[in-house]
């Protein structure tokens, strides 16, 4: 069955040790059925600037078979609102936040809303990285999130409860299996939100993608809900922006 990763990385990792190349993540795609990938640089996420930003679409896009994800910092950059504007102008596949790293609180924080305001006309998905309890219900408070294509990613196990409380209310976001490791907790998304709102991610190469695969694969949901999770649903959600092999 064909399958479009929809969270993917490379790059340096400060930590240090651990091999995210752009190579690396190529060869964890490689011969496991991936006929797309949506990725972005580290660089990006720990650099924020319109320099990264650049490199890190052109790294991806020279890659083949990678569609490039762009990250806005909204506390360290000057005017962030301004670099959404332009992202959602081009064809990044989506726009990610992360407010546990970037250190910002997402409900009331005006940059964040500004930048919101500047990519939804566009369409483009917008990923948010969860880290801690308060932060899915934060997110439905800002108002614009109910307009847009939401995806929330790296849901740690403590924010499984407030994530089941929440999506129902909130009929266009989506959830990445990227952080979804519970035994049985697929097959109760299935039940709590439908099939139609859970992408793919695994988070390679820092992540196992043959594990996040056997995740999905191994689940008891109709092979028909497997294929709308590894494949289809990201083609619905992404459409032409969407890169394949």
């Amino acid at each position: 069955m064909p399958v479009i990763d929809t969270y993917t990385i490379f790059g340096a990792w400060p930590a240090g040790g651990a091999d995210l190349s752009l190579e690396r993540l190529k060869a964890a795609l490689d011969g496991r059925e991936v006929t797309g990938a949506i990725a972005h640089t580290t660089d990006s996420v720990f650099e924020t600037t319109a320099e990264t930003l650049r490199s890190s679409y052109h790294q991806v896009k020279s890659a083949g078979g990678l569609s490039p994800a762009a990250v806005i910092n909204p506390v360290s950059m000057a005017r962030p609102w301004e670099y959404a504007d332009a992202i959602a102008k081009q064809p990044w596949a989506c726009v990610r936040f992360f407010p546990s790293l970037h250190r910002w609180p997402i409900s009331r924080y005006t940059p964040f809303d500004k930048c919101l305001e500047a990519i939804k006309p566009s369409g483009i998905p917008v990923s948010v990285a969860i880290n801690e309890p308060g932060q899915i219900t934060a997110l439905s408070r800002v108002a614009l999130t109910r307009e847009m294509t939401i995806i929330l990613v790296h849901i740690p196990t403590e924010c499984v409860s407030e994530m089941e409380a929440v999506l129902p209310l909130m009929e266009n976001w989506l959830v990445s299996t990227d952080g979804l490791t519970h035994l049985g907790l697929l097959e109760e998304m299935v039940n709590v939100v439908g099939v139609d709102r859970i992408l793919f991610g695994s988070a390679t190469p820092r992540g196992s993608i043959e594990g996040a695969l056997r995740y999905v694969r191994q689940s008891h949901v109709p092979e028909a809900a497997k294929e709308a999770i590894l494949l289809t649903n990201a083609q619905r959600v992404f459409g032409d922006r969407l890169a394949t092999d």
